[in-house]
């Protein structure tokens, strides 16, 4: 295993862990809209975005370097 590989591990692991002790119910508000959800399922989503935005980030700046 590479030591990229075993770092990703080791976040998911601790994010894992992280995510399962977090399991209240939650209230999200956005202007007029509210909803009612486990803290784990807004974590996980939050994460997804997060690493979503990161690899979204990541594909515009290898076009912009391959470009100039």
């Amino acid at each position: 295993m590479s030591v990229k590989q075993i770092v990703l591990l080791v976040i998911l692991v601790v994010f894992a862990v992280f995510v399962l002790q977090n399991t209240q119910v939650l209230e999200i508000r956005l202007l007029f809209w509210k909803v009612e959800a486990s803290r784990a399922l807004v974590l996980v989503i939050t994460f997804a975005l997060g690493i979503a935005a990161g690899f979204l980030l990541r594909m515009v700046t290898k076009k912009g370097k391959k470009a100039a």
